[in-house]
C-alpha cells in the first residue's frame, strides 16, 4: 500500500470546480482508497492506495470527473517528494508560511525556459524555478500579487497547483501523524 499526498488543481476557488471535500472523501473511500483524510477545502488529500502514483493520479482524476463532473489536474505526491520541495525552497525558513509559495507542475520545465524564466524580476517579490517546482516569495500578500500559479502557468505552459509552506508543513504533520 502507497501513501500519498494529492494536490487537486484550482478546486473551490472563485466559485468554480465546487467540491464539498466530506463528498470527495467518501467517494474516495468507496473506491479502492484506505485512510483518507481531507484538509480544509482546498483539495488536499491523504490517502493509502494500492495503486502506482500515476494510477492514482489516473483513477481520482475519473473518480472527481464521473461523480462532480469537473475535470481537475491531480497533483500526485510522495512524502519524500513533499518533504524535498520544502527542503529546497531557496527562501529563509522564518519567512511567514503564508507569504512563501510551493508550486509543482504536471511536467518538467525544459532547462533553457527554466533559465529565462529565472531571469525575470518582478520585485519585491521573488521566485526561483526548478525542473519541477516553483517557489515564490509574496512579502506584501497575495491579494495584489503579480506571482501566482496562473502567472507561472501561462509564463511556463504548464499545469500547476501550489500551497502555501503553512499547508504543505501541515500535509507532513498529517502524513506523520497518519502512520501512528
Amino acid at each position: 500500500m502507497n501513501t500519498f499526498v494529492i494536490f487537486l488543481r484550482a478546486v473551490n476557488v472563485s466559485g468554480k470546480n465546487l467540491i464539498k471535500m466530506a463528498e470527495l472523501k467518501d467517494v474516495l473511500a468507496n473506491a479502492s482508497f484506505t485512510n483518507v483524510q481531507t484538509y480544509i477545502q482546498s483539495g488536499n488529500i491523504i490517502l493509502n492506495s494500492p495503486l502506482s502514483a500515476a494510477a492514482t493520479e489516473k483513477e481520482v482524476a475519473s473518480l472527481i470527473k464521473k461523480q462532480f463532473n469537473h475535470d481537475v489536474t491531480t497533483f500526485v505526491l510522495t512524502e519524500e517528494q513533499l518533504k524535498n520541495a520544502l527542503k529546497s525552497s531557496p527562501f529563509a525558513t522564518d519567512l511567514p508560511g503564508n507569504r512563501v509559495f510551493i508550486t509543482f507542475l504536471a511536467d518538467p520545465i525544459e532547462k533553457s525556459l527554466r533559465d529565462e524564466i529565472n531571469a525575470l524580476k518582478y520585485l519585491p517579490e521573488e521566485f526561483h524555478c526548478d525542473d519541477q517546482v516553483v517557489y515564490f516569495y509574496l512579502p506584501d500578500g497575495a491579494a495584489n500579487a503579480k506571482l501566482s500559479n496562473n502567472f507561472f502557468e501561462k509564463k511556463l505552459k504548464i499545469n500547476a497547483t501550489g500551497r502555501n509552506v503553512n499547508t504543505v508543513k501541515k500535509m507532513l504533520d498529517l502524513l506523520a501523524a497518519s502512520k501512528n
